[in-house]
């Protein structure tokens, strides 16, 4: 008998819990789905690892992990600019090469307009592709599992059109593209909270990708404080994610060492100062937040990126961030363990070793 599934049309008309299905349940359906599998003779769907996008990512030992673009110049001049201040002279040919399929994950989760914050910015991720299709990709995938209707979500944010404009593909959070992965058990150190062992990822795109980037809007966020650059993993999570709001701080932290970016954007060019993380009101959404004009941040350390964010952006403490801190625990335990990855929750660490640039625009 062969495994259920559900078609795309499926999963946009019954939205995201349809994602629960074929054993992608939370972690107690998930043991049931197993048992019952066993009993009808199905082999258990495969048990997979999340790929490090970091690892031959060339890092100059002294050179800049975060790099701010600010001005009113136009949103593409900005990500190309923050993106040069990584590399002036190569630029993303330092992160993509010719033969790289990217993957680049925006924030499409809610059913918004681009003008209200809750979204990643159209213009962001259009001139991402574009930086991608000039270092010569082979392949740009971009994807999302949003939280209210996909085809509404895609549609509504902008960003499905731009990623047809710029002849990207864009991979559906349909069923049958989750596995079942390592998750809370490849991080070391695990207290038992925040992710589980195991737990359905939006993996086919992961899978085929060489490169991953990372570009998240900067909002505030009712529980967590903030969502940035670590939470814009949590788009990537299957089954019932909701519950991982009980312990939003751990997860988030978990998150941060469980994906190993390429690169990180983030897209202040408008931030949500209040009503996170849906919004829904233009009063509550200002060019670089507290910064005062728009603003994209370019890093290879997601921790620092957040960090910077959080206190520049939204004008809070990074302190009350303690998932930066998790984050960064586990990171250090896999650097010791011969992993190249940057994973500092002090951006100031950066600047007082000349290792931030701003840029004006």
């Amino acid at each position: 008998m062969s495994e259920p599934t559900l078609t795309r049309r499926d999963c946009l008309r019954q939205g995201t819990g349809a994602l629960v299905v074929a054993g992608l349940a939370a972690a107690g359906g998930w043991w049931l789905h197993n048992r019952a599998e066993r009993r009808r003779g199905v082999p258990l769907r495969r048990e997979v690892h999340i790929p490090d996008y970091f690892a031959d990512v060339a890092e100059p030992a002294r050179g800049p992990c975060l790099s701010v673009a600010a001005g009113e110049s136009a949103i593409e001049q900005l990500v190309r600019v923050a993106v040069a201040g990584l590399d002036p002279q190569r630029g993303m040919r330092r992160f993509i090469q010719s033969d790289d399929v990217v993957l680049i994950k925006p924030n499409a989760g809610f059913d918004r307009p681009a003008h209200l914050g809750a979204t990643t910015h159209p213009e962001v991720l259009r001139a991402v592709i574009r930086l991608c299709r000039e270092a010569g990709a082979a392949r740009i995938l971009v994807t999302d599992n949003p939280i209210e209707s996909p085809a509404a979500c895609f549609a509504r944010s902008g960003i499905e059109a731009v990623v047809r404009a710029e002849h990207a593909r864009l991979v559906w959070p349909d069923a049958d593209r989750f596995e079942l992965v390592a998750t809370g058990a490849a991080l070391a150190g695990s207290d038992g909270a925040g992710l589980p062992a195991h737990w359905p990822v939006l993996y086919e795109p992961l899978a085929a990708a060489t490169k991953l980037i990372g570009v998240a809007p900067i909002k505030d966020h009712n529980l967590a404080g903030g969502s940035m650059l670590l939470k814009n993993w949590y788009g990537l999570l299957g089954g019932r994610r909701n519950q991982f709001h009980q312990a939003i701080q751990q997860t988030i932290g978990d998150l941060g060492a469980l994906f190993s970016p390429t690169l990180v954007i983030a897209d202040g060019t408008r931030v949500m100062l209040r009503s996170g993380p849906t919004g829904g009101r233009t009063s509550d959404v200002r060019p670089g937040g507290r910064w005062g004009r728009p603003v994209i941040v370019a890093a290879t350390d997601p921790l620092a990126c957040d960090s910077w964010c959080y206190e520049n952006l939204l004008g809070r403490d990074p302190a009350d961030l303690t998932c930066l801190e998790r984050a960064a625990r586990h990171i250090r335990s896999q650097v010791a363990a011969g992993r190249q990855r940057l994973g500092q929750p002090d951006w100031r660490q950066y600047e007082r070793q000349g290792r931030l640039v701003v840029n004006s625009v």
